[in-house]
């Protein structure tokens, strides 16, 4: 990318976009603070209807590879040990800081023990979210290493077959034709196995070396034809989605992101929504946009942690009560405002006391 195709996307408003977009779907996730055993008639419906928003880690991780990618070009002259350095302390300092906040609180609520919490933070458990701060600390040396090569187109496909066959035989070993040792291992290993993930390092590289192009194929694209790749792509992830409920008998964590239409979602919304200017969008939602993007970190961090406490008081106080499917949609659309609203408040005051490193 030359010089000054790489100035054109030093602010990016459509990655703003998109970050506060998928932020906003990651809060939804963690906002229906009581148990599942208080609607269990509705629980199956809740997440068919909330399946297409699964887009949301994938398009986050493939924006911070983007973005990493960027980052990387501007420094093309330092070496790589200065880099990793830099880059990786960097990713440390929230890891830490939010792992270490949320241990403390599940010590102090429930006394765990140590072994217990170690295995915790080690599955990405330690608070919901958390798995994706270790999937970057584990991609973070590759992609400095290979950087240079994930934007070639011949790369690019070879990388997206593999993730395709991978996450094949995760269909297939749920189907039990491979025996019960994969899902036991793959199980026991969650969500921060690299296995799930790096076809998202591959696109984010890819789409920042060949930006331009992609935002003129979403500009010769229609606003109908976008509405119909959009709502159809949806379609296939709450049709996959279901599916993988089947062949799981329900207990479909750590798979939820291992599907095909994961992977199509981000491409498509890539090219969607790349082509959207900041004069499009009217000036109060310019500003919250920029602030959901501005602290989507911290957004990601704090309300994973908040929701564990909200969850545990909305056991104690509503945990024998029955809610139907509307009640319980009112539920998640109130709570997640609040969550939203809170954790932004949250990582604003963190920002202000000097504890940014944390939330941006």
């Amino acid at each position: 990318m030359s010089q000054d195709s790489a100035q054109k996307i030093d602010r990016l408003f459509s990655l703003d976009l998109l970050k506060a977009i998928s932020i906003i779907a990651v809060v939804s996730y963690h906002s229906i603070f009581v148990p599942e055993s208080a609607y269990p008639s509705a629980s199956y419906w809740m997440d068919i209807l909330f399946a297409p928003l699964r887009f949301c880690v994938p398009v986050l991780f493939t924006i911070s590879f983007f973005l990493l990618t960027r980052s990387l070009e501007k420094s093309s002259t330092v070496s790589f040990s200065s880099l990793f350095k830099k880059r990786f302390i960097r990713l440390l300092i929230p890891t830490l800081f939010w792992g270490s906040l949320a241990i403390f609180l599940r010590f102090l609520g429930k006394g765990n023990q140590t072994e217990s919490l170690i295995i915790l933070v080690l599955q990405g458990k330690i608070f919901p979210g958390y798995y994706y701060l270790l999937v970057m600390l584990q991609f973070l040396p590759i992609f400095i290493i290979f950087n240079r090569y994930l934007g070639k187109n011949k790369i690019f496909f070879i990388i997206l077959l593999l993730q395709l066959i991978a996450i094949s035989l995760i269909y297939v070993s749920n189907l039990g034709v491979l025996g019960t040792d994969i899902i036991i291992f793959l199980r026991s290993a969650a969500r921060p196995f690299f296995v799930y993930w790096f076809v998202y390092m591959v696109l984010g590289s890819y789409f920042y070396k060949n930006w331009l192009k992609i935002i003129t194929l979403s500009k010769h694209i229609s606003l109908i034809l976008k509405i119909v790749l959009l709502l159809s792509t949806s379609l296939i992830m709450i049709a996959e989605y279901n599916y993988l409920l089947t062949i799981t008998d329900g207990k479909i964590i750590p798979f939820e992101y291992a599907m095909f239409s994961c992977i199509l979602s981000a491409i498509v919304i890539f090219v969607c929504f790349s082509s959207v200017e900041e004069s499009q969008i009217p000036l109060p939602i310019r500003i919250t946009i920029k602030l959901l993007s501005q602290y989507s970190l911290g957004i990601f961090c704090t309300n994973g942690i908040l929701s564990l406490i909200c969850l545990q008081l909305g056991t104690q106080f509503f945990g024998g009560l029955n809610f139907n499917l509307s009640e319980i949609l009112v539920i998640k659309l109130i709570s997640c405002n609040l969550l939203l609203m809170v954790s932004l408040g949250i990582s604003i005051l963190c920002d202000r006391i000097g504890i940014g490193a944390c939330v941006r």
